[in-house]
């Protein structure tokens, strides 16, 4: 029993060591290039949950050079071969400040991860940025938090495997005969 209990305990260990990194299979960041001024970046990702916090996911833009004091319509597609402005949809606006950059976040949204596409349109459609999201898995964590999912990794690892220890059964030793010859 104590073989199956242990087999259990390295199956878990495993399947948290295969965790890592924090990022769970969606971070993708895009260059967002344009017909008119500016340029910018898009970037989706999804923060698996961990000891200290909970999951989040979050889909952001930041452009620059792309006029000062313009509102900008953030327009998404699901669909790999969507042609702008089909099949996309808003899911926000910003407005550049007056050296023309700007950001937008979309935080804990059910798309993050299904976005394939991302327009930034002016308001008077003027200028219009595009990038595509359906790269390959970018992990650019810096390598302290690299380090620091690992260890709780290990840590969690260390502790169920304390846990398990501390709920087997301890043996009690078998009482030893004494070595005392009887006297005749």
């Amino acid at each position: 029993m104590r073989k199956q209990w242990v087999t259990a305990v390295v199956m878990v260990a495993l399947a948290l060591a295969m965790t890592v990194p924090a990022w769970a299979g969606c971070k993708v960041q895009a260059v967002l290039t344009g017909n008119h001024a500016g340029t910018g970046t898009a970037e989706k990702k999804m923060l698996a949950a961990t000891l200290k916090s909970a999951a989040v996911n979050k889909f952001e833009v930041d452009v620059s050079g792309a006029g000062a004091g313009v509102i900008y319509a953030v327009m998404v597609s699901t669909n790999t071969t969507s042609t702008f402005p089909l099949g996309f949809s808003t899911v926000g606006a910003f407005l550049t400040d007056s050296l023309g950059a700007g950001e937008f976040d979309l935080k804990n949204s059910a798309i993050t991860c299904d976005i394939q596409r991302v327009a930034v349109v002016s308001s008077g459609g003027a200028n219009t940025l595009t990038g595509k999201l359906n790269g390959l898995l970018a992990n650019d964590d810096a390598p302290e938090v690299q380090n620091e999912v690992q260890n709780e990794v290990e840590n969690e690892i260390n502790n169920l495997i304390q846990n398990e220890i501390q709920l087997q059964p301890h043996p009690q030793p078998e009482p030893q005969p004494n070595n005392v010859v009887p006297s005749p």
